[in-house]
């Protein structure tokens, strides 16, 4: 995933962040970011894999259904399902909350009244590491270049339906691939991170389904509602929703090039 600060305008030429990154894959991965970071509102559907590699050697791939949708600088409302769960997370620019919607079971903290500096809180102090926030950053770029050892553009492709400019990246642990659609609107349709120093190299897949900019998100959207008969517990710190029967982590922590 990508977070970070910029290093340019929209439609200016960017600066090399590394002299190993190609200029091309450098240009067009950081027009794709200033892009989303100039967009004041958006939703997105994707479909994120991840894989993981048992005692035996054998890889298993899982997956989730994430929707997000953001309101800069600081809203936030993201869902998670998959076959065993099903969790929500709304951010109002002063509280996180989390809730189980299975075991109808909800934990709120206070939290800074920035989206940049509430993602940094929950990942510093509760563990909490939402999946493909970083898209919705302020500054997607640096971060996102600042251990790249090598970058190249590898031409047009197909994904997700659109052609897609294909650039690849290597660091020092892991190796990341990210497909950007070609024209006026460089949206990141795609992105692949492979743990090279893992045993098996397991791979976090992203498919973006859809991005949306022309309906206004309502802001009730951002803000909680207990449903009916829903447990407020509380949020302890490095566990992002625990209860009395020590519950798991709220989800697996998502990988990103940033390294957060």
């Amino acid at each position: 995933m990508l977070a970070a600060s910029l290093v340019l305008g929209f439609g200016g030429q960017a600066a090399l962040a590394q002299t190993n990154i190609a200029p091309r894959a450098n240009q067009i991965l950081a027009d794709a970011c200033t892009y989303m970071a100039q967009t004041p509102f958006f939703g997105l559907t994707a479909e994120v894999w991840q894989e993981h590699v048992n005692e035996a050697g054998e890889k298993l791939q899982f997956t989730r259904v994430v929707t997000m949708e953001v309101q800069r600088p600081n809203r936030l409302h993201l869902e998670i399902q998959s076959p065993h769960s099903a969790r929500g997370f709304w951010y109002d620019g002063q509280r996180l909350t989390i809730l189980d919607h299975k075991d109808n079971l909800f934990s709120t903290a206070p939290m800074p009244g920035t989206l940049d500096a509430m993602v940094d809180m929950a990942h510093d102090r509760f563990g909490i590491d939402l999946p493909l926030v970083d898209l919705a950053l302020s500054e997607p770029y640096r971060n996102a270049t600042a251990r790249v050892e090598q970058g190249r553009y590898l031409g047009l492709s197909q994904a997700m339906g659109f052609t897609c400019h294909h650039l690849a990246f290597t660091q020092d642990n892991i190796d990341w691939q990210v497909w950007i659609e070609d024209g006026p609107q460089p949206w990141i349709r795609k992105f692949v991170i492979t743990h090279k120093n893992e045993p098996g190299s397991p791979e976090f897949t992203a498919l973006i389904r859809s991005w949306d900019t022309t309906h206004r998100i309502a802001d009730s959207n951002f803000a909680f509602l207990p449903p009916r008969g829903a447990t407020r517990i509380d949020m302890r710190e490095d566990q992002s929703m625990p209860n009395p029967n020590e519950r798991r982590e709220i989800e697996p922590s998502n990988p990103s090039p940033t390294g957060r």
